[in-house]
């Protein structure tokens, strides 16, 4: 098994317990992709439910619910026995901040219609990087993980850097590279992380198809699913900051 920066299969391809029960299938790890995305979108439903009875709520619960949804990743990637449980509260609770972030949003470039045009270009992107690399345009050699994972610790170590620099110069350098709307850079930074998000989809792909391919358990399903939910949901919340960047210099 491969490498990655995703935490979720850099756990599960440290665990010891790879031949126990029945194996792994394409199918059980769909189904159990599509329920956590189901189990997410259940509870974003209800928490639409709370938009107008208790707006004052939603900031303490969307920081509830990223706090909940860290925890769970932790927990579900380090203990193969806790993995569908915390999997499962992982989707509640990331449904919950995926709602509250998108309705902020949307409130401030254009309601549905914003969220709506972010959910399809992250399907898009999600169908056409599975397209690419079902079809082999694109192949997951060694070299090309070396590139996608070196370019991602270059992109992390850059973060890091910016964020201690701007502590000395009051966030002026956080504000040029990622904060200022009308900045070129910001703008090409933004589709790198996009870019990058889509490259590290077709890393999680060929770990789903090493695992299927070396008969390792079924438990690791629950893995798998979730570092594709991992995955996707931070494409969303780029493409939606992409969007963000893009009505701001239309206005």
């Amino acid at each position: 098994m491969y490498k990655h920066n995703n935490p979720v299969f850099s756990r599960m391809e440290k665990q010891e317990e790879a031949f126990l029960g029945s194996q792994a299938s394409y199918l059980g790890i769909t189904l159990k992709t599509v329920l956590l995305f189901a189990i997410a979108i259940a509870f974003g439903l209800f928490t639409l439910t709370l938009a107008d009875s208790n707006p004052g709520l939603f900031v303490g619960i969307l920081i509830a619910s990223m706090f909940t949804g860290f925890i769970s990743v932790i927990v579900a990637t380090t203990s193969l026995r806790l993995s569908r449980l915390f999997s499962i509260i992982y989707a509640m609770s990331e449904g919950v901040a995926l709602v509250i972030i998108s309705l902020i949003y949307g409130a401030a470039f254009g309601g549905a219609n914003f969220i709506l045009l972010a959910v399809l270009i992250t399907s898009g992107i999600f169908i056409g990087m599975l397209a690419l690399y079902s079809t082999r345009l694109i192949q997951v050699t060694s070299r090309f993980r070396r590139v996608v994972l070196g370019f991602g610790f270059g992109l992390i170590a850059t973060m890091l850097f910016v964020s201690i620099a701007s502590i000395f110069d009051g966030g002026a350098m956080w504000y040029t590279l990622f904060g200022n709307p009308d900045s070129p850079l910001v703008l090409f930074l933004s589709l790198v992380f996009i870019m990058y998000g889509a490259f590290m989809l077709t890393l999680h792909f060929d770990t789903a198809e090493n695992m299927v391919s070396n008969g390792v358990s079924k438990r690791y399903e629950w893995m798998v699913s979730l570092g594709l939910m991992v995955s996707i949901v931070y494409i969303y919340y780029q493409v939606l900051r992409l969007l963000a960047i893009l009505a701001s210099r239309r206005d």
